[in-house]
């Protein structure tokens, strides 16, 4: 069953805010972000969007239309998702049949991850 309110509240907690702290980021009251959190209002898309991005998260997720198992992309660069589904088609190739092609693309592929944390911020 979706509740945005224990959504809300989830990811708030998640990140150490308070309900007047979230509220200053978004404008909104302290007592404004309680209703949100129990579901007696309803934000507007716009604050739902400014949401979104204080947590980092989709509006799919706050919507929770997210599939279950689902990985979360947004807020990532082109290069990190690109990382994150060859990586998934590494351990499914990995899953079935393991071969020397298979070892060399798992020391790219840690090449890669290993680069893109370590590479500079622009």
């Amino acid at each position: 069953m979706y509740d945005f309110g224990y959504i809300l509240k989830e990811e708030r907690k998640k990140r150490g805010l308070t309900q007047k702290q979230l509220g200053d980021r978004l404008n909104v009251t302290e007592a404004t972000v309680s209703k949100y959190e129990s579901n007696t209002a309803t934000p507007p898309f716009e604050t739902m969007r400014a949401i979104a991005a204080i947590f980092n998260v989709s509006l799919d997720f706050l919507y929770g239309n997210e599939p279950a198992g689902a990985l979360p992309l947004y807020g990532l660069s082109k290069e990190q998702t690109e990382i994150l589904r060859d990586l998934a088609a590494l351990f499914q190739l990995q899953n079935g049949s393991l071969g020397k092609k298979a070892e060399m693309e798992q020391y790219q592929m840690l090449g890669r991850i290993t680069a893109c944390f370590f590479e500079e911020k622009k």
